[in-house]
């Protein structure tokens, strides 16, 4: 909390997940000024904007949202390998203007030691921006974020990682407005049967579906009629292709 108090001014790139939303807090309870930022893009989704905004208002924090065109931007819609890297340099330019007009000197990130194992193109560019990303100078992983967030009483503690909707296509496959919304149907009628922590992965006319461990019982008494829902919006199968942990 101290190297936060220190920077006085803070922005804290805002998704409403454990990672930010830890961030948020402690910066919140630092004595230092500070603003959660949330991009509003098609990755993100409804029900994650909502999320942040729920999330954002429970910690308390001054909360901005503006609208990310990240779709305008073609290095980032021809999904290559590294499009995280093209996303998150034009996500910081943004965020940099913001801090600018609101006279905000220090830039952090949620990112920690547990997300930055392997090849993470879109941690380059905030090591290239020298953004301030705490749970990686002090050796935070995943699991001692969550503890963090369980300890400060945050309803996100035990929340399953989420990820932006961009995830879900395959490389080299063009991200557009139509895919993103229908990987968005699909996991919004995954959610009416009580499944949270999903992912849908477009793979054209199939839908390969990830589900947390626990709810694999759950997913199985409900495919058959999600299926048919899954049709109505542009899949013609569905296959449970993985079973994720928290």
């Amino acid at each position: 909390m101290n190297a936060i108090r220190e920077c006085k001014s803070i922005l804290i790139a805002f998704s409403g997940g454990v990672d930010s939303s830890v961030l948020a807090y402690i910066a919140q309870q630092s004595g230092a000024e500070a603003i959660a930022v949330t991009a509003d893009s098609e990755l993100l989704g409804r029900y994650g904007l909502e999320h942040a905004v729920a999330m954002a208002d429970e910690i308390g924090i001054a909360h901005k949202i503006f609208r990310f065109e990240i779709l305008k931007r073609k290095e980032f819609t021809e999904n290559p390998y590294d499009r995280c890297y093209y996303c998150k340099k034009y996500l910081i330019s943004e965020l940099e203007k913001i801090a600018s007009r609101n006279g905000i000197k220090t830039i952090a990130d949620g990112t920690n030691i547990t997300d930055i194992a392997g090849d993470r193109p879109g941690y380059a560019a905030i090591r290239e921006s020298c953004i301030f990303t705490p749970f990686v100078d002090f050796r935070l992983g995943k699991s001692e974020i969550r503890e963090i967030a369980t300890y400060f009483g945050l309803s996100v503690a035990d929340a399953p990682s989420e990820s932006c909707l961009a995830t879900r296509i395959p490389y080299e496959t063009e991200i557009t407005t139509r895919r993103l919304a229908r990987i968005e149907d699909a996991e919004s009628i995954l959610h009416g049967y009580g499944l949270y922590g999903i992912r849908v992965r477009d793979h054209g006319k199939l839908a390969c579906v990830e589900v947390q461990s626990y709810d694999v019982d759950r997913f199985m008494s409900v495919c058959g009629d999600a299926a048919v829902a899954f049709r109505y919006i542009g899949f013609d199968r569905m296959t449970l292709s993985r079973v994720r942990r928290l």
